[in-house]
């Protein structure tokens, strides 16, 4: 019995290993992309000092699932490019065809709002921040991404409408 338990343990502690290996060689090696925010409530009270996140592209997917009467799977995928500035720009939801040239794929999760109804979450849906750092993030309009060849992006700052770092 306490052999299957160390099993156990060796096995949750290797698999979190290898994930937290992931999630570093996309932050180290990821290409970078910037992502315009949506407007969202910035603020909570109960949880601190955090943004609420929401990003433009993502009503961009909601509005071209909905035209395409695509199902609302948990996750999918979408094909971006990066424009000269680096910011991504949704150019279709992903059906099977190949990338071209400076296509770029984006995972993404159809999950339920805060507020009622589905939204298209990218990555993540709040950015927290050190307490009396508000007036600095406010000013932010896009998100700083680290995406890798799978789609996979993950959110590693905030960027001013400049795309200067917050």
């Amino acid at each position: 019995m306490k052999r299957w338990i160390v099993v156990a343990w060796l096995l949750v502690i290797g698999v979190a290993g290898a994930v937290i290996v992931g999630k570093e060689r996309v932050l180290s090696h990821g290409e970078v992309v910037y992502l315009r925010l949506a407007p969202v409530d910035p603020r909570s009270l109960m949880q601190g000092d955090y943004m609420a996140l929401n990003f433009a592209i993502g009503l961009e997917i909601a509005a071209a699932q909905a035209s395409a009467q695509s199902p609302r799977e948990r996750e999918t995928e979408v094909v971006i490019r990066r424009d000269a500035t680096g910011v991504g720009q949704l150019v279709r939801l992903q059906n099977g065809q190949p990338l071209a040239e400076g296509e770029r794929r984006l995972r993404v999760q159809n999950v339920p709002s805060r507020w009622g109804g589905p939204i298209v979450q990218v990555s993540t849906d709040a950015w927290f921040f050190q307490e009396g750092q508000a007036e600095r993030f406010a000013k932010a309009r896009y998100g700083e991404f680290r995406l890798d060849s799978s789609g996979q992006a993950l959110l590693v700052g905030m960027r001013d409408e400049q795309l200067k770092p917050l």
